[in-house]
């Protein structure tokens, strides 16, 4: 068996619970290259943060050894005690191959990160992030993803977030032949704050799974997660998401929504919030929705003459932009969702 073969085999398949409506092994095309080689990311970061290349370490979980395996050295951003600026890191240039990066940001520092998830041909893409974030630190993540319709990428992000953190995370994701942004949390310290959101827009036979889990551990988290879904044609699209409240994370206030409208009857869209709780003194919620455009909406709309197209256009953005509310800055996302449902409504 080749090399190519035995990682091929290694790879998430649909009788994996986790992974049972994204399957990667399924998803890999002849054009595709990248399984076994690594990535060179793009990254710029203020004056103040550092960037070195460390040695190989072991990964976690399926993705992350596969990562760890190829991906070469590992990017290291070291962010210290109190920093804060208006320029943000930005990661680009993840066309093909394995990558890791980590971060750790000191006490009190404050970090935006921006990454930029494209290809124009079809590709492999694995890519493992690490953040450590100290006490009172604070990260802003945006992340924006369109692919080539043939390409496979997975983008995992492990963030370990100690007492006073805070995240603040917006993803808009327009898929890809199979497409995964993971994101998973351990909120180690009290008074941990956070907010993830994000989007998902899919056409053709693309396919788009939003996966997170949320681990608190500790008392006083505040978590608000919602994601937003528009699917068309015969694309997919997947959310998974879990909160697991351990017994000494009294007082924890979260919620998580998933609302996703199918804008033609061949679209498939699959849902699995989930809660599994251990303290006695919390507030948490979860809820989900999988539906069509209101026709009453569409109907007030049409009669006051707004063609049917346009109608459609409309309800969609308005619906989808609501993950996005609590940005400082969305007009780069609402431009791109608009000009999506240009074509697509």
């Amino acid at each position: 068996m080749s090399l190519v073969e035995d990682t091929a085999s290694a790879l998430p398949h649909r009788r994996m619970e986790a992974w049972k409506w994204t399957d990667v092994r399924a998803s890999l095309g002849g054009e595709q290259s990248g399984l076994t080689s690594a990535c060179e990311p793009q990254l710029t970061v203020p004056v103040g943060v550092s960037v070195t290349r460390e040695t190989k370490s072991p990964g976690g979980g399926t993705m992350g050894k596969l990562a760890a395996n190829f991906s070469g050295d590992i990017y290291m951003v070291t962010v210290p005690a109190g920093f804060a600026s208006r320029e943000h890191v930005n990661i680009s240039g993840l066309k093909s191959g394995h990558a890791r990066i980590v971060f750790k940001l000191g006490k009190g520092a404050k970090l935006h990160v921006v990454e930029t998830h494209n290809s124009n041909k079809p590709g492999f893409v694995n890519m493992e992030t690490s953040f450590d974030l100290a006490e009172g630190a604070q990260l802003t993540r945006t992340i924006l993803q369109n692919d080539h319709a043939d390409t496979t990428r997975i983008s995992t992000t492990r963030i370990s977030a100690w007492g006073g953190a805070k995240i603040t995370q917006h993803i808009l994701a327009f898929g890809a032949g199979l497409t995964r942004f993971e994101t998973r949390i351990a909120a180690l310290g009290k008074d941990f704050e956070c907010e993830i959101h994000g989007a998902y827009l899919l056409d053709g036979k693309r396919h788009c799974d939003m996966t997170s889990y949320i681990d608190l551990g500790a008392e006083n988290a505040h978590v608000r997660q919602s994601v937003k879904g528009g699917v068309t044609d015969k694309a997919r699209g997947v959310f998974q998401g879990k909160f697991h409240v351990r017994r000494p994370a009294q007082l924890t206030d979260a919620e998580m929504r998933h609302d996703a409208v199918m804008l033609s009857d061949t679209a498939h869209i699959r849902a699995k919030p989930e809660l599994e709780i251990y303290a006695d003194d919390v507030a948490c919620a979860h809820g989900n929705t999988v539906g069509a455009l209101d026709e009453t909406a569409l109907f007030y709309m049409r009669s006051r003459g707004i063609p049917l197209r346009e109608a459609r256009a409309l309800l969609t953005q308005a619906f989808v932009a609501e993950a996005f509310d609590g940005m400082d800055d969305n007009r780069s996302f609402m431009s791109k969702i608009t000009a999506w449902l240009e074509q697509n409504a």
